[in-house]
């Protein structure tokens, strides 16, 4: 587009062209005139074929892709003079302009203090878990400090061996009152079981020879007649009150069966420090021995008879270490939980 119109060239050429036809065909027509109206008409289209060559043909124009940039001159004659843009609408002015309303005055800014932060706490402790119950209490002797007194020999102050001790007898406290001692006669015959005082006999737990010595009365002082010798006394003739410990069956309050005394332990002052149980006779067929605190036992009557009595339960038990001769021996206690006894001692006081 730029530079005009292309084709005003060729369309000078055309009418050129068509105005020389015109000549010839009229003249050609004058010609064919004298001829025969049978001839001219085949010799006319002949030449009227052969003048279509005599049109120009056009060369068709390249096609180009390009952008048009307008030349300023084309610019200024394309667009024009700018449109005048519409006058605004002439609004009435009112008849009375209300003042404008004074500016308020700034405000003072207020600045609160800021509140002071609170301090932060200190994370609190990881709260400990408290130990177990305790259920039982133990007490740790050796062997050397206590001797069993079943089938312990007994001897003489001189030494000579006379029998060996067979069980102990308690009265209402539990406190040990006779022994039962087997006397040996001349190669097993003549053995006969008696019954002699406690306080007749010293115990030496740790002694070589027999743990069990028979003591004799202590002379009498001046002016006091001499104690008579114990002597001893049929088992038939054992007060009535007083209860047998080896074989008896020790139960709970609630009368279960926790086990049979199968030894008692003594020390060297003659004190019982513990008993020795089976506990499968119990109903949890526990088959292991036990010793238990001998200040724990008590001697109650049912029925007007006598039986023993301890206030373990079954965890308790099942707690309790085994005893064994060979290891240290652990005595155990059952521990009242401090909650019950608290009960219990305001029972007792609402009871008064």
């Amino acid at each position: 587009m730029t530079g005009g119109n292309p084709n005003r060239g060729g369309a000078s050429s055309t009418g050129f062209f068509l105005a020389r036809l015109i000549v010839w065909c009229v003249a050609l027509l004058v010609r064919l005139r004298a001829l025969r109206p049978m001839t001219s008409v085949p010799l006319l289209a002949t030449c009227a074929l052969s003048a279509c060559g005599l049109l120009p043909t056009q060369t068709p124009a390249p096609i180009v892709e390009h952008s048009y940039i307008p030349t300023p001159g084309e610019t200024e004659t394309d667009i024009g003079e700018p449109e005048e843009p519409a006058s605004a609408v002439a609004v009435p002015e009112p008849a009375s302009t209300p003042k404008p309303a004074p500016a308020p005055k700034p405000k003072k800014r207020v600045v609160k203090p800021k509140p002071p932060e609170p301090a932060l706490a200190p994370p609190p402790e990881p709260v400990e878990s408290p130990p177990p119950l305790q259920i039982i209490s133990t007490r740790i002797m050796q062997h050397e400090q206590l001797h069993g007194l079943l089938d312990a020999e007994v001897q003489r102050p001189g030494g000579k061996v006379v029998g060996r001790a067979v069980d102990v007898y308690v009265d209402s406290s539990a406190k040990p009152k006779l022994m039962m001692v087997n006397l040996a006669g001349f190669l097993g015959v003549g053995d006969r079981k008696v019954n002699f005082p406690w306080t007749a006999f010293k115990f030496t737990p740790n002694s070589k020879t027999a743990p069990i010595t028979f003591v004799p009365p202590a002379p009498p002082a001046k002016g006091k007649p001499a104690d008579p010798v114990p002597k001893p006394q049929p088992v038939n003739e054992a007060p009535g009150n007083f209860l047998q410990l080896v074989d008896s069956t020790v139960a709970q309050k609630n009368g279960t069966r926790i086990g049979r005394v199968v030894d008692v332990l003594v020390d060297s002052q003659s004190e019982p420090q513990a008993l020795v149980l089976d506990l499968s006779s119990s109903l949890a067929e526990d088959k292991r021995h036990i010793a238990v605190n001998w200040g724990d036992l008590h001697v109650l009557t049912r029925n007007k008879q006598e039986s023993l009595q301890m206030d373990f339960n079954d965890a308790q038990l099942k707690a309790a270490p085994t005893y064994a001769p060979e290891q240290p021996i652990k005595i155990v206690s059952p521990v009242v939980p401090a909650a019950a006894s608290a009960a219990g001692a305001r029972l007792g006081r609402c009871s008064r």
